[in-house]
């Protein structure tokens, strides 16, 4: 007969790979916002990792569901509120946290928020946005920066050759960043990462730095066709250059 006293249990955590849109202010009134792709960090304000970086996360709570955790965690550590979360796997090697077994539950999750805030009795000192780069022109390799920090990783057939952050949460990110591209491309997840109103060229950059595919702005609006629709509201923030608003397609 079954009996829970008869097996050792692990401690169970979510750790969570956001990613958000940024845009910065161009230098010419002529020329278009840019936008960037980046990722949530926090720095560990304990050990073990103390003063690394590493994914929002935490251990599983008695009553919670492993989605509830994420979504607390992510509200105590980095004041991210009301996120889209996909499970994308189970982390469970042996010696992938040194306290012990612990299993993680890792999720993808998007905001379109990028302020951020940090709870006094959580385990992390600062949640901060970080610059995300993929490149796969010489091997794959992701870069991550941040005011002078830059961290930079290289991977080998998904796997990280060196781990600088803290846990396995390197791996943790090569694998949500390849869910997200897969989702952006075979699936509607963008908007995700846009307000209820955006111009074409919000959608677009952050499409083409997600994916790696660059088209012309007709053929981009041609694709994204049957999935927005226009609004009365236009762009106005530029008096030379207005653009006509849109919102996605709800059937």
């Amino acid at each position: 007969m079954y009996s829970i006293e008869n097996f050792e249990r692990p401690s169970v955590a979510a750790d969570c790979v956001v990613f958000g849109i940024d845009s910065t202010e161009p230098d010419s009134p002529r020329s278009l916002k840019q936008r960037k792709l980046k990722i949530l960090l926090v720095k560990r304000g304990e050990e073990p990792f103390l003063n690394h970086y590493s994914l929002a996360g935490g251990f599983l709570r008695k009553g919670e569901t492993i989605e509830e955790t994420a979504i607390r965690e992510l509200k105590e550590e980095a004041g991210v509120y009301d996120p889209k979360i996909i499970n994308i796997g189970v982390y469970s090697k042996a010696e992938r946290d040194p306290r012990g077994w612990i299993i993680s539950c890792a999720f993808l999750a998007l905001t379109r928020t990028v302020t951020l805030s940090t709870a006094e009795e959580s385990d992390a000192f600062e949640a901060y946005w970080f610059n995300f780069e993929y490149d796969n022109s010489d091997g794959e390799k992701i870069t991550l920066s941040y005011n002078d920090d830059e961290i930079v990783i290289r991977y080998n057939d998904g796997l990280p050759e060196k781990n600088p952050l803290a846990f396995d949460h390197a791996k943790i990110i090569y694998d949500a960043f390849i869910r997200l591209r897969d989702e952006v491309t075979n699936h509607d997840i963008i908007f995700d990462l846009m307000p209820p109103l955006f111009a074409i060229s919000d959608l677009q950059q952050p499409y083409e730095i997600i994916t790696g595919k660059k088209t012309s702005p007709q053929n981009f609006r041609k694709k994204m066709a049957s999935k927005i629709r226009e609004t009365e509201f236009y762009d106005e923030r530029k008096a030379h250059r207005t653009s006509r608003l849109y919102e996605k397609y709800e059937s």
